[in-house]
């Protein structure tokens, strides 16, 4: 199914009980890919992430149980799951 299949769907619901579902789905779904990435990265771990309009490259500190906690240089950036995208080491 792709995206523009799916928002033809959404767009065809009339009442707010099966907009309701279709909005816990999309939470859930949040939630699962939230996960994922946690239980990918470990502390020391390159990460990446988009911030205030450009991309981020750092170093994983510490992962909590929604946040990882990110040093860049001398900033540290607390960033939401989600977010983050492993970077692969070249050797």
């Amino acid at each position: 199914m792709s995206v523009q299949t799916a928002i033809n769907a959404i767009r065809n619901i009339n009442n707010n009980d099966e907009l309701a579902q279709v909005i816990d789905a999309v939470k859930l779904q949040r939630q699962f890919i939230s996960m994922q990435n946690i239980r990918s990265v470990v502390a020391g771990d390159t990460v990446q992430f988009t911030a205030r309009g450009r991309v981020v490259t750092g170093e994983v500190v510490k992962v909590n149980r929604k946040n990882v906690k990110v040093r860049e240089g001398f900033t540290t950036w607390n960033v939401p799951a989600a977010m983050l995208e492993k970077v692969e080491q070249t050797a």
